[in-house]
C-alpha cells in the first residue's frame, strides 16, 4: 500500500506543480484516490496493475450503495481515471481500465435563482444598524452585483479592488485571472464597511491582514461564514425561502441573460472555462419568459 501511496503524491504533485491545480482540487483529487485504495485493501488488491474492468464494477457499485449522485460518482471516476492515465503515461501499468467506464447520466438541475425584486427586497431588508451590518450589506451586494463564488469572496483583498474604475480583480477556479464590474450601490456600501466595520473589528482585535471580510474575531472570512450569514439574512428576510450564498451567483448570471447581454460576456464574467456550462443559465431565463408569455398572452388564458 506505501507503493500505491508513493504513485498518489507523485500525481498530486503533478497536479500542483506542471498543472497549476489549485489546492482545493488537489484535496478532492486525494479524497477520491484514497478511497479508492481503501477499497483496493479491503479487496486484497496489492498491485495497481490488478485493477480490471471487472473489478471496477464491483467498486461501482459500493459507490451506488452509499446513495452517492451520479454526479459525485462520475467526479470520482474523473479522478481515478486522470490518476491511471498518468500511471499508464509512467508506465507503471498497462492498461487504462476506468477508459471502459462510462459516465452517470446527470438528471438536469437548474440553478436556484431569486426573480429581481425578490432580491433587491432581500438585499434592502438588511439592517446595517445591526452589529455586522455593514459588513453583511457590503459583502452580499457584492456577490450579487459581480456574481463571486465563494471562494472568491474569501480570498478577496484590498489590493484587488480597483475603486477608480470600479473594477474586481478575481483570482478564480484554475488560478484563471478575470476582472469583473461592481455598480455604484455596491461601491458605496463597500467603502462605507472598509471605513467603518473592519478598520473597527481590526484595531479591536489586534489584526494585521488584508482580506476584505473578516468575522467578528477580524480574522479571515471562511466559507461556512458566509453560508451562517446567507442564512440569517434570509430567516430575516423570508424564512420559507430556501437561499444558498450561490443564489447570488446564480441570480447575477440569470438576470443579465434576462436583460438582453450576450451569454459570452456572461461566461467571462463568471469566469466559466466552457460556454456550455453558462448555457445552463439559459434554461432558466426561456423556463421565465415562457411564464411571462402565459401570464400575458389573451390567447393562454
Amino acid at each position: 500500500m506505501s507503493d500505491f501511496r508513493g504513485r498518489m503524491q507523485e500525481y498530486l504533485d503533478v497536479l500542483k506543480y506542471q498543472k497549476n491545480y489549485s489546492d482545493l482540487t488537489i484535496q478532492a483529487y486525494q479524497r477520491d484516490i484514497e478511497q479508492f485504495f481503501l477499497y483496493l485493501r479491503e479487496e486484497c488488491i496489492e498491485d495497481l496493475s490488478e485493477v480490471q474492468y471487472s473489478f471496477l464494477r464491483g467498486y461501482l457499485s459500493s459507490l451506488h450503495q452509499q446513495n452517492l449522485s451520479a454526479k459525485t460518482i462520475n467526479h470520482k471516476m474523473s479522478s481515478l481515471r486522470g490518476f491511471y492515465r498518468y500511471l499508464q503515461n509512467q508506465e507503471y501499468i498497462n492498461d487504462n481500465p476506468f477508459l471502459l467506464v462510462d459516465s452517470l447520466k446527470e438528471p438536469q438541475r437548474n440553478p436556484d435563482f431569486l426573480y429581481i425584486d425578490e432580491m433587491v427586497a432581500l438585499l434592502d431588508s438588511i439592517d446595517i444598524t445591526a452589529p455586522l451590518g455593514k459588513r453583511n450589506k457590503a459583502m452580499l451586494e457584492l456577490m450579487y452585483a459581480s456574481g463571486l463564488r465563494c471562494r472568491e469572496v474569501v480570498e478577496l483583498t484590498l489590493a484587488q479592488i480597483d475603486f477608480s474604475r470600479q473594477l474586481l480583480l478575481i483570482h478564480g477556479k484554475g488560478k484563471k485571472d478575470r476582472y469583473v464590474p461592481f455598480h455604484d450601490f455596491a461601491k458605496e456600501c463597500l467603502q462605507d464597511y472598509l471605513e467603518t466595520e473592519r478598520l473597527e473589528l481590526m484595531a479591536k482585535k489586534h489584526q494585521e491582514h488584508h482580506f476584505v471580510f473578516v468575522n467578528k474575531f477580524g480574522g479571515q472570512m471562511t466559507n461556512r461564514g458566509i453560508e451562517d450569514i446567507v442564512n440569517r439574512v434570509t430567516q430575516n428576510y423570508d424564512p420559507t425561502k430556501k437561499i444558498h450564498p450561490h443564489t447570488f451567483r446564480h441570480s447575477f448570471a440569470t438576470h443579465l441573460l434576462q436583460q438582453g447581454v450576450d451569454i459570452r460576456l456572461v461566461q467571462e464574467l463568471l469566469g466559466h472555462s466552457s460556454l456550455s456550462t453558462t448555457q445552463v443559465y439559459t434554461h432558466v431565463t426561456n423556463q421565465h419568459l415562457k411564464e411571462v408569455y402565459d401570464h400575458a398572452h389573451p390567447r393562454s388564458q
